[in-house]
């Protein structure tokens, strides 16, 4: 675990986190897996988050701290990604925490199976105490459909970066859009499809901090209309290499559409009219391959079925929905 070969890079992006910055560090300092390069870059934070960087370097001498000006997340991790010199890449938010035995189980994973990427279980916390929960370690290995498939239809598999560990290689030609809102979603597809195998872990190994007063509706601005042609682009992509998963696409990508309306028409009914216009035309024409797609639940299929008949409807729906999650 010492040659050269297994050094691991954890890229922590930080910009204005000081509160949570010295617990994310601790779970990265205390992993058994010990052949890391941390890298923190300091996104022109202004809060004192970017000295503590400075103080975490002091403390141990695998990290290294690069401050820039602030540029976003995508900026951040694109400068984490160009600085890391480790055959493997792991992405850590500066508010989250990951478990101990994070990187050598996931390390592991890789090693045993030949996987090219390998994703492990996670948890969500509000606490001020890292969680502790711990499972039974099983690890299991399967193809890049079988990946794909899973990230669709978010079985365990999730188009976030964070929580997985890559193989350098897969990141050669990809880079983050900076400015890019959903930025995980716009590469991280592209990326596995150069993954041969992959491999999922059932160990919670990434705890993934909820911020408190998060709302279940975002407030939805110019900024935000990426995400319809991001989620356009992995339909039409993933119906290319793999035909057979474009159900699971377009499953995705309505859901998503649903939720974009649900959230515009929450920040303002009469909202961007013709991007409303675009995502009901857009629904109306997958509505058949959707209520055929594998998967789908019947709430979705009742939410389509309320917007083929009217967005006051469908949206009185999807609050009513969203009420019910929160009970």
């Amino acid at each position: 675990m010492k040659s050269a070969e297994d050094l691991i890079s954890v890229i922590i992006p930080v910009y204005n986190v000081k509160p949570y910055l010295r617990m994310c560090a601790d779970s990265v300092f205390s992993q058994t897996f010990r052949n890391l390069e941390i890298i923190f870059v300091d996104d022109g934070s202004t809060d004192g988050s970017g000295e503590l960087c400075d103080e975490l370097a002091a403390e141990d001498s695998r990290v290294r701290v690069i401050h820039q000006a602030n540029g976003g997340l995508s900026a951040a991790r694109n400068t984490g990604i160009d600085a890391s010199t480790g055959a493997y890449l792991y992405f850590l938010d500066s508010d989250d925490a990951i478990s101990p035995v994070t990187i050598v189980h996931l390390w592991t994973a890789c090693v045993r199976t030949k996987a090219d990427v390998a994703v492990g279980d996670f948890i969500r916390f509000s606490e001020e105490a890292v969680p502790e929960e711990r499972r039974k370690f099983t690890s299991e290995a399967f193809g890049t459909e079988e990946a794909l498939r899973r990230m669709l239809m978010n079985e365990g598999f999730g188009h976030q970066a964070w929580g997985k560990l890559f193989r350098r290689s897969l990141w050669e030609n990809y880079r983050y859009t900076k400015g890019l809102l959903y930025e995980d979603y716009a590469v991280i597809y592209d990326v596995m499809l150069g993954a041969k195998k992959a491999a999922a872990v059932t160990d919670a190994l990434y705890f993934y901090r909820m911020q408190a007063g998060s709302i279940m509706h975002s407030r939805i601005g110019e900024r935000n209309l990426t995400l319809l042609d991001t989620s356009e682009r992995v339909t039409e992509m993933i119906s290319k290499e793999y035909p057979a998963l474009r159900g699971a696409a377009v499953r995705l990508q309505v859901v998503t559409y649903m939720r974009f309306l649900s959230d515009m028409l929450a920040t303002d009914y009469h909202l961007f009219p013709d991007v409303q216009k675009r995502i009901i035309d857009t629904v109306r024409g997958l509505r058949k391959e959707f209520l055929h797609a594998p998967g789908v639940r019947r709430i979705d299929k009742m939410k389509l079925r309320a917007l083929m008949t009217g967005k006051r409807i469908f949206y009185l729906m999807y609050r009513a929905s969203d009420a019910r999650k929160k009970e």
